[in-house]
């Protein structure tokens, strides 16, 4: 697959980060009253996001088990 897509690859993966965070968004500017499962949604979102950075990711993985 990455093959076939060619340089388009790269813009696929960085999409892959943006789109969820779009898809989180729109649907907190959806739900009008109760905004709660929106923020379950973007909190969880942001902590995937904190996990993915090299430096939180590189002390989460040295910490002694």
């Amino acid at each position: 697959m990455m093959r076939r897509l060619g340089r388009n690859w790269a813009r696929l993966h960085q999409l892959a980060y943006v789109i969820p965070a779009l898809g989180v968004l729109h649907y907190w500017w959806l739900v009008k009253a109760d905004v709660r499962e929106p923020l379950v949604y973007a909190l969880l979102y942001l902590a995937l996001m904190l996990l993915r950075w090299k430096p939180i990711a590189l002390r989460i993985s040295r910490m002694p088990a």
